[in-house]
């Protein structure tokens, strides 16, 4: 049987709310939870119902895999593929120009 890492399962579901620009306010209200324990959640102090798994994964639009494993799945990686090639070439260049940006910017 496989450790889980309530603290990393937790930051990484931190992280990908604050990438979203959410705050925790948002994200409880929507799993219909109370603050504190999605805190505790985020935290690494408790761990999570399937069903709420399943809801933060919905809510903060990352797989149940990433939040569980950090292993991001190939198909992740396919939807995003299909939504750069659904781009005008105007879209694509500014996309282009802001990524180089962020990581000549080199941002750790």
């Amino acid at each position: 049987m496989p450790n889980v890492d309530l603290i990393a399962i937790g930051k990484r579901i931190q992280n990908q709310r604050l990438a979203l620009g959410y705050t925790q306010q948002f994200v409880y209200e929507k799993l219909d939870i109370s603050q504190n324990h999605y805190s505790r959640i985020e935290n690494g102090h408790v761990g999570m119902s399937f069903e709420i798994l399943l809801q933060i994964s919905e809510v903060l639009s990352i797989s149940t895999d990433y939040i569980l494993s950090g292993n991001i799945r190939s198909d992740d990686n396919i939807e995003l593929i299909n939504n750069y090639k659904s781009l005008t070439p105007k879209q694509r260049q500014y996309i282009d120009e802001h990524l180089k940006l962020f990581i000549d910017a080199d941002l750790k």
